[in-house]
């Protein structure tokens, strides 16, 4: 189809086998597609429970180390739900699931590749974008993935102008230096109330967040990453955007 990134969907479950998983690798290599997966949305870093923090650990390990088997180079996650605590009470929490994962990944050997921390879309969610860019800020494992439909629905930043976006990532290389060098990202139309995001829905130009104005400033600055459909028309609304990009490339 002329696409050039692909996420591994663990979403519902990581059930790829490690030999499948080294094939997908040489396939992907072969035919210069970058990779990424996607951890079960029951993941929960904030959760108090000691079983669902055991649940939610082993379940994050699961998608890392099958996409490191794959040759991914981030496995995205849903950090959490605040129920209750405070935006430090999550980031506690989140910290010591990490510092278990972190020995978790030095005894299998897992390397080169990270844990990207995903923008949430509800107000209810720890996952804001100043959260998501604490959290790279301060655990060496976890990226931001910046999800632009997220960020807009929640009400964390307005993208509507090529301007709203410009003011988003001199904002973003100011508190990330060099992150807009490869950031890798998620990108959909969205349905949102009050509260946030309702559902993901096909891309249109007349819908927010814009997509042909975030294609333009990229292509026009020189940003470079990789950006995944969200969208329910995963692949056409994929390279929808591929082709406006390339208009002002």
């Amino acid at each position: 189809m002329g696409l050039g990134a692909f996420e591994l969907e663990f979403v519902r479950g990581v059930k790829l086998k490690q030999e499948t998983a080294e094939q997908i690798k040489q396939e992907a290599k072969k035919h210069d597609i970058a990779l990424s997966a996607h951890a079960p949305y029951w993941v929960n870093c904030c959760a108090t429970d000691k079983a669902k923090q055991e649940t939610t650990k082993r379940h994050l390990f699961a998608a890392i180390e099958a996409g490191s088997w794959a040759g991914a180079r981030v496995a995205v996650f849903h950090p959490g739900y605040y129920q209750g605590k405070t935006r430090e009470d999550c980031f506690e929490l989140l910290a010591a699931r990490f510092e278990e994962l972190r020995e978790k990944m030095k005894e299998h050997k897992i390397k080169n590749v990270k844990f990207g921390a995903e923008t949430v879309g509800k107000k209810s969610q720890y996952g804001s974008l100043d959260e998501c860019i604490e959290l790279q800020q301060k655990i060496p494992e976890i990226m931001l993935v910046m999800d632009f439909a997220h960020v807009h629905a929640r009400g964390d930043w307005e993208l509507k102008t090529e301007n709203d976006y410009l003011k988003l990532f001199d904002y973003l290389e100011k508190e990330l230096p060099g992150y807009l060098d490869d950031f890798h990202a998620h990108f959909s139309g969205i349905q949102y109330s009050e509260k946030g995001e309702r559902k993901h829905i096909p891309l249109k130009k007349e819908n927010f967040p814009a997509y042909p104005a975030l294609m333009k400033v990229l292509a026009e600055q020189g940003y470079a990453g990789t950006i995944i459909s969200e969208s329910p028309r995963l692949e056409y609304d994929a390279l929808k955007m591929k082709k406006e990009y390339e208009k002002h490339a």
